[in-house]
């Protein structure tokens, strides 16, 4: 092995792509490891989940979460930064990373497997890449495995009903904003790329391959496709713009996208998430929708609430969050205002208003890591209920000994359940072809149950 990590992925994976992108970025010396048919029987040997990426390091430890893994390796590896040095900027970083990996993926992934075209050729994709030398007997039905597959994902996406469409609204939105503000900053934050850039370019990446997707950005993106084209193997063009300089641009994406999609979207999900609910509804401009909630987005927008608790501190942010109409999303909102549970009656002694700074009482905490939990998840990840409670006092702490970045990255990850792409862990014993070529195609763009913030397709983000 020529590099101190392997990177299982594909290239009709978001995630995948996302982080080779960052690695090459970072100079981190790695093999990159295409899943076909012929790594296949490695990459069961090392990976703990039928999910893709995966970084092995060079003891062995297999990381399936990007998040998890940019952070481990941004803190072990400073330079060339992706995370901008001003605070108020790193925040909205993890803002439009976490809109890329759980809600632009849900566009990627609507695109790609509900018209008859798209899906046709992302299925002839996953085809061709994963039997790279030996093609399948019958290849019409390893395409039509692959669809069918697919189609029964939706309903994991929350992509069964109407939802799909609002994601299309929000998508061409979204590309003539992002439009706007390359054409005058060379990468989301200034001169070089951030975290932000390698999720979102990672979704778009793939939709430029999709015959619906492609032709709106080649419409109304012509800087969003050159944009992408530098993501897949980016250099620092310069240091980070300041927070002044790049406002004019980045505000509207948040007040007339996220505002009116992502994060409505996932305050909802995550409320009622914690209260246990089986469906909730929210309404995205004039539609009003009625989902079922994601416990792996919730857990992920609950970790970006909780650091925003210290970052609305800074004055410049808060303004940026107020202004933008931001801020109520981000906060957690008082007691008396939060979603009940279904059929449950409060506690007399649970308290009735949230703490000043926003985060969680005693009550919620103990009743969100219950309520989030997968239980659909593996019984080692949900099963070791005190060793999982461990675990998160110790991160609270601030972790328990020295580990590499990427092993941290493994503990934390599978303390929260599987990663990216995570669409329901398989039994491999019954695992067919066609779930396997799945895994090269897509795997992580679906938001499956047991995952933790990405997901991926049948048996592929991010």
């Amino acid at each position: 092995m020529s590099g101190s990590y392997r990177l299982f992925g594909s290239e009709t994976s978001a995630y995948s792509t996302k982080m080779r992108s960052y690695l090459r970025y970072k100079g981190v010396e790695h093999d990159w490891r295409p899943r076909t048919q012929a790594s296949e029987e490695e990459l069961r040997s090392l990976a703990k989940f039928a999910t893709l990426p995966v970084l092995v390091t060079a003891s062995g430890f297999a990381v399936h979460d990007t998040t998890p893994m940019i952070e481990a390796l941004e803190a072990d590896s400073p330079e060339p930064s992706a995370t901008p040095a001003d605070p108020a900027l790193a925040f909205l970083a993890c803002v439009l990373e976490e809109y890329a990996d759980t809600w632009l993926a849900k566009a990627a992934f609507h695109y790609r497997w509900t018209r008859k075209k798209d899906q046709r050729l992302a299925a002839q994709r996953a085809v061709e890449n994963y039997y790279v030398d030996t093609p399948p007997e019958d290849r019409k039905a390893a395409e039509d495995g692959a669809i069918v597959r697919m189609l029964d994902q939706l309903r994991l996406m929350q992509l069964d009903g109407d939802l799909g469409a609002a994601t299309e609204k929000s998508f061409k939105r979204f590309v003539k904003l992002l439009d706007d503000h390359l054409r005058k900053h060379l990468y989301l934050f200034g001169g070089r790329p951030s975290i932000a850039d390698f999720a979102i370019a990672g979704q778009l990446i793939q939709m430029l391959k999709d015959p619906t997707p492609a032709k709106i950005i080649e419409k109304d993106g012509e800087f969003v496709q050159k944009w992408c084209e530098f993501l897949a193997d980016p250099k620092p063009g310069g240091p980070f713009e300041s927070f002044d300089d790049l406002k004019e641009t980045l505000a509207p994406i948040f007040a007339s996208e996220l505002v009116a999609s992502f994060l409505p979207w996932a305050a909802e999900n995550l409320e009622n998430s914690l209260a246990g609910n089986e469906t909730f509804e929210v309404t995205l401009g004039k539609d009003v929708l009625k989902l079922a909630p994601l416990k792996s987005a919730a857990r992920s927008f609950r970790e970006l609430r909780r650091k925003f608790v210290s970052a609305q501190t800074i004055e410049a942010l808060k303004a940026f969050t107020d202004e933008t109409g931001a801020t109520v999303y981000l906060l957690r909102p008082p007691m008396a205002e939060r979603v009940p549970r279904e059929g449950r009656r409060p506690r007399r002694d649970e308290p009735q208003t949230a703490s000043a700074d926003g985060e969680e009482t005693a009550a919620d905490a103990g009743e969100g890591d219950e309520a989030v939990a997968d239980a659909s998840a593996p019984a080692s990840e949900t099963g070791e209920g005190e060793g999982v409670r461990r675990k998160r006092r110790r991160r609270r702490r601030g972790g328990a000994g020295r580990r590499s970045a990427a092993e941290s990255a493994s503990t934390e990850a599978a303390d929260d359940d599987a990663g990216d792409d995570d669409a329901a862990v398989e039994d491999e014993a019954h695992e067919s072809d066609s779930s396997r070529i799945e895994a090269s195609a897509d795997a992580d763009v679906a938001e499956a149950s047991s995952s933790d913030e990405d997901a991926p397709e049948p048996g592929l983000e991010d």
